[in-house]
């Protein structure tokens, strides 16, 4: 069977297929981030040529050069088998020769992209995705291009029941930036200010805390976190923009989603930055055979968002944190959980 006649019956219900099969030279490169988990690396190949759009795509992976020693040996099998990836229009490698840290990594590689492509697809190795990932991406893209209002399409949704019952489309609109499978155009990337521009501002604000909490509260720790630790988290620095934009008298900046998850993070068993374990995370389902119809000048719904807020609330991590760090016994209280645990 002809390559074409694949993709023709696999897609035979989608929009996709029917106004951009012609398109096939213009689909979205892909990049995967990958350090030291050939493991996850091969099982996030076999979920992406699980899509018919898979031998039509670009695909970057980008290797960070080990921070240790005794990484360097995987880091040279992961580097072998990428050389040795097949079933793509075509398999670029980028090896980095010295360690630059996953956001480093990550946004040279982007760059270097966008020298090339104007839009791009981009997950981490622990991700898996549905067989229809591709073709919701590039549809996505292609659908959204000029609402400047979208700063990026993600893949990826809450496990939690946040979709309303008589919710009529496919799609939403959320304020957060979601990095389980995201896209985004050149433009909006070269938007962003990593520099987080009126940050000490921002954190003295009451009003503009209040604000940002009021989207999540667990956007804040993570974002003084990383302050504390002078690093750089990627998925929070782009709700910092993201929130900021609005700030600046202009429209706010808004991520589609899919109603179904059609990418998945299997970063929580421990191995995931910043993921720890979470066995209801690790094992959420995988939606296939799913591809969202897009909509024209979508809304927010409120009633999402108030869900999303509630999914992602912690009652330990919102309440009784900040309640023992304003005691000054955090660090006693987290010793004696650790021991007894």
């Amino acid at each position: 069977m002809s390559m074409k006649k694949a993709i023709q019956n696999n897609l035979e219900d989608s929009s996709f297929y029917n106004a951009n099969i012609a398109n096939l030279e213009n689909l979205s490169p892909v990049l995967i981030t990958v350090y030291d988990r050939l493991d996850s690396l091969q099982n996030a190949i076999i979920s992406l040529k699980n899509n018919c759009l898979s031998q039509h795509t670009h695909l970057y992976i980008v290797s960070d050069y080990a921070y240790d020693e005794s990484h360097k040996a995987t880091i040279e099998q992961i580097r072998t088998f990428i050389k040795n990836i097949s079933g793509f229009k075509k398999v670029e490698g980028i090896f980095w020769e010295k360690n630059k840290g996953s956001f480093d990594s990550v946004s040279d590689a982007i760059q270097y992209i966008f020298t090339k492509h104007n839009k791009i697809i981009v997950f981490e190795d622990d991700i898996l995705l549905s067989n229809r990932f591709l073709e919701y991406m590039n549809l996505a893209l292609d659908f959204y291009q000029n609402d400047k209002r979208i700063f990026s399409i993600a893949s990826h949704t809450h496990y939690k029941p946040i979709i309303p019952k008589n919710y009529p489309y496919d799609v939403y609109l959320g304020k957060m930036y979601s990095p389980w499978g995201s896209a985004m155009w050149k433009d909006r990337y070269e938007s962003i200010d990593y520099n987080l521009p009126g940050l000490a501002e921002f954190l003295s604000d009451k009003k503009q805390i209040k604000a940002f909490n009021s989207i999540s509260k667990h956007m804040l720790p993570i974002l003084k976190d990383m302050l504390e630790k002078n690093k750089k988290y990627g998925d929070v620095m782009n709700c910092y923009n993201m929130f900021k934009n609005q700030l600046n008298n202009k429209p706010y900046q808004f991520t589609l989603y899919p109603i179904k998850s059609l990418s998945v993070n299997r970063g929580f068993d421990g191995r995931g930055e910043h993921c720890g374990v979470d066995e209801i995370w690790q094992n959420q389902k995988l939606v296939d055979d799913f591809c969202p119809q897009m909509v024209e000048n979508l809304e927010l719904d409120s009633r999402i968002q108030k869900n999303l807020y509630k999914a992602y609330y912690s009652y330990k991590r919102d309440i009784i944190e900040p309640l023992l760090k304003k005691l000054g016994i955090y660090e006693f209280v987290r010793y004696i959980y650790k021991a007894i645990k």
